[in-house]
């Protein structure tokens, strides 16, 4: 039932450490997650913290940086009542790891929705922060007939619980349905500039265009939106479209509005910071994010941005004198308007809009967790 399996690459690192931190994951998989967290383990290692990843599935899809250590508990259920017991099911091997291990953690970090209820039903509860990495309200009462139950399954999860959220907007969402955390945190993603700076310099043989980038849907990225907007700006750019999804839909909706010959759909890109680098405006129309990390890489490619002013995160990042870049999320009409505004006069993009996202600053807001615990032995 529980198949532990093990990676680990470069082990070695100094022997006086920072501090323990033991990371618990869905996977390791696509989306924008997994990288967050190996940029957060990576950040912490460097500043020499011992950092343990345990992915709850068999998805380790990226390259795992030197001094981290992952290790993989999967579960597969066999049949319809392991399947409604399946997270207590799972927390019962990550106990067993947990006891057959000799390891001692300081800070136990849970990610994304799957692994905050194996925690809940583990050992673990009570010590483990839960790391709130989408809006959970969006993704549960937004698509549930029986809003009540979803919202009382918020309350059980999240009620009286240490959470971290990777945006504000996160965090009163959960207030505003009547979630009480016993403490909240906000530290938002990780963004190396200079990781993405050295790699953004690729030419691209495009001219003149903006840009999307993200996931082709209707429920979160709101392609519609996206492309009835852009028909409305009536900017003589041509729009890129970079991501995987419903990329048929969207080209069939292209084509409906009479834009399909100034549309290019890209599809995925393991480097998408050229496409950015070298538009005159990203684009984001989203319903939710959790943090909406594309609006800050684009930041630190130097391209402006606009936005809905949607929940989460893009109001964490659009600050200041960018924060005119934000659009309530049904008026297509303004951000219509915004488009061509954006492309007409750019706004000045300054390191001070994209920096507080460094990997120092937020593996400090990280260690600063470590002031408040005490070592989690699980022998």
């Amino acid at each position: 039932m529980i198949d532990p399996q093990v990676m680990e690459k470069g082990t070695t690192v100094s022997s006086q450490h920072e501090g323990s931190f033991l990371f618990l994951s869905d996977h390791l998989g696509g989306g924008g997650a997994p990288i967050s967290i190996l940029n957060l383990a990576q950040a912490l290692v460097a500043r020499g913290c011992r950092v343990t990843i345990l992915v709850l599935s068999d998805k380790i899809w990226h390259e795992i940086p030197d001094g981290v250590h992952v290790q993989a508990i999967p579960f597969a259920y066999r049949n319809v009542w392991q399947k409604w017991n399946r997270f207590r099911l799972h927390a019962r091997g990550v106990e067993k790891w947990l006891n057959e291990s000799d390891e001692t953690f300081d800070v136990v970090i849970a990610n994304l929705y799957y692994a905050h209820q194996v925690v809940a039903h583990s050992c673990l509860s009570e010590k483990a922060w839960l790391c709130i990495r989408t809006d959970p309200t969006q993704a549960l009462l937004g698509k549930s007939s029986f809003r009540w139950k979803a919202r009382r399954k918020l309350k059980k999860l999240y009620g009286g619980k240490r959470v971290i959220a990777i945006s504000s907007g996160i965090v009163e969402s959960l207030a505003a349905h009547g979630v009480v955390p016993a403490d909240a945190r906000v530290i938002h993603n990780i963004i190396d500039a200079e990781s993405i700076q050295g790699r953004m310099h690729e030419t691209v043989d495009i001219d003149d265009y903006i840009v999307f980038v993200g996931r082709l849907d209707l429920r979160q990225k709101r392609y519609d939106r996206l492309l009835r907007a852009y028909r409305k700006s009536a900017t003589s750019s041509k729009l890129v479209v970079v991501g995987d999804g419903d990329i048929a839909g969207a080209s069939a909706l292209a084509k409906e509005l009479g834009v399909e010959d100034r549309v290019l759909f890209i599809g995925k890109t393991n480097n998408p910071y050229p496409y950015i680098h070298n538009a005159r405006l990203l684009v984001l129309t989203s319903d939710y994010e959790g943090f909406g990390r594309v609006i800050a890489e684009a930041l630190i490619c130097g391209t402006p941005v606009v936005s809905t002013d949607c929940p989460s995160g893009p109001r964490d990042i659009l600050t200041g004198e960018l924060a005119e870049c934000l659009v309530e999320r049904d008026d297509e009409d303004k951000l219509a308007t915004k488009i061509a505004q954006m492309i007409e006069q750019p706004p000045a993009i300054l390191p001070g809009h994209y920096l507080r996202f460094a990997p120092e600053e937020i593996s400090s807001r990280y260690l600063s967790l470590l002031a408040s615990e005490s070592s989690v032995t699980v022998r």
